[in-house]
């Protein structure tokens, strides 16, 4: 069984939960502040990110095999969703709001505190799933190439395997080897199939041309002679035959 597309299906999922908590705090952070950069960012970052999966994972599902599925354009989108998220932690990371412990403030800025600490939690979880996800892709796409599948980038993501089929035969030819003494030999080293081998008779000897008794001083014979035996000989050549005794 291939669990490779149960791992995405569960990747794709816990990213998009993450999100939507994200959506939720980073908007909440936005209307009760002003003045800070990173709660509109990550909002912008949540958006987006279910704009690009949730039609790449409605699209592999409709439709297989569209481009939109594909290993190649699933790692592209993919990207771009790592590097919003890295720009999305590393802006709430360096955005020095509160330091030490959220108990030490006053109750309306420790809600703030607290949700500005889940801002910069889940958007480095997100980060760290969408970086294993993409390693992980690119080792199974390689993997498929290296056994034979030379359109492994060009193929739908969700059919990427963990153990995929080689579809070589180690460096060998499918072809069977030419057998020439398969067909009784034929002259000059071509074989035919389904019959037996011209000018060849059976017992193996080659037809003798011209017959025996054939005169080449006499009336010239044309090969399709050969096949009547009356026809082989010449008239006044063939043994027993007496003009005078014809002419009576």
């Amino acid at each position: 069984m291939n669990v490779f597309p149960v791992i995405r299906l569960g990747v794709f999922g816990v990213i998009l939960l993450f999100s939507l908590i994200n959506l939720g705090l980073a908007g909440n952070l936005t209307a009760k502040t002003s003045g800070w950069s990173f709660p509109g960012f990550a909002l912008a970052v949540s958006i987006l990110t279910f704009v690009i999966a949730i039609p790449m994972l409605v699209v592999d599902f409709m439709r297989k095999g569209s481009f939109v599925s594909w290993v190649a354009t699933e790692l592209g989108w993919c990207g771009l969703l790592w590097i919003l998220w890295l720009a999305s932690a590393a802006l709430s990371t360096s955005t020095l709001l509160f330091t030490g412990d959220c108990g030490v403030w006053v109750p309306s800025l420790e809600t703030l505190c607290r949700q500005y600490s889940a801002v910069q939690a889940f958007s480095w979880l997100t980060w760290l799933i969408l970086t294993a996800y993409i390693i992980m892709v690119i080792v199974l796409a390689v993997l498929a190439t290296v056994k034979g599948n030379s359109r492994a980038w060009l193929s739908p993501a969700s059919e990427l395997s963990f153990s995929p089929a080689s579809t070589t035969t180690g460096g060998e030819s499918k072809i069977p080897p030419y057998n020439n003494t398969a067909y009784g030999g034929a002259p000059g080293g071509h074989a035919y199939p389904g019959g037996p081998t011209p000018n060849v008779y059976p017992g193996g000897n080659p037809a003798a041309y011209p017959p025996a008794g054939y005169n080449p001083n006499t009336q010239p014979m044309s090969p399709a002679m050969t096949g009547n035996s009356y026809n082989q000989y010449p008239a006044g050549g063939q043994p027993g035959y007496n003009p005078a005794v014809a002419q009576v």
